[in-house]
């Protein structure tokens, strides 16, 4: 990345991705407690808008290298997104609340560091980075209902980068 390393730009280092430090913006696939099954609650969240559950394996050949530069930032109005990881790679989750503008609050920009045993399902409207692996390759399911009319992702782009994630020490 080619960038004065005297900018402006916020650095954000990651905290381990918990359920409770998640849950403003969903919930975290892992098992959790000593029942034997952990029930999730998000990941078939979805307006009336959703026509059908879609399902498939994205999979990230290389991993994110250096600090991750944060600009584009999705989300999902119609229903919640799932990742669960199928390979064992650590992944970045970068999160933002909604703003009074119903844009990313990019300076309450959030990040986690998932290992490759925990998954991650975004709330319905939940701003969020795109998958950024670690160590790749990396594969993962994803779940999302969909609304069939090509409106369920919804991108915002910010005019310049906003914030860089260390992803080392």
């Amino acid at each position: 990345m080619a960038r004065d390393m005297n900018s402006s730009l916020r650095m954000i280092r990651p905290q381990p991705l918990t359920p409770e430090a998640f849950a403003p913006y969903g919930e975290v696939i892992a098992h959790q407690g000593a029942e034997r099954r952990h029930y999730l609650t998000e990941p078939m969240r979805h307006g009336p808008e959703v026509v059908r559950q879609a399902g498939w394996v994205s999979r990230v050949q290389a991993a994110a290298p250096g600090p991750v530069e944060i600009r584009l930032m999705e989300r999902h109005r119609y229903a919640a997104q799932s990742f669960v990881p199928l390979t064992d790679s650590p992944y970045l989750v970068v999160v933002a609340p909604t703003g009074a503008d119903d844009l990313p609050d990019m300076a309450r920009l959030e990040a986690f560091l998932a290992t490759g045993s925990q998954g991650v399902c975004y709330r319905v409207g939940a701003w969020h980075h795109g998958l950024t692996v670690l160590r790749g390759p990396a594969e993962f399911l994803v779940l999302m209902g969909q609304t069939g009319r090509g409106d369920d992702d919804e991108f915002w782009q910010a005019p310049a980068p906003h914030a860089l994630v260390s992803i080392s020490d």
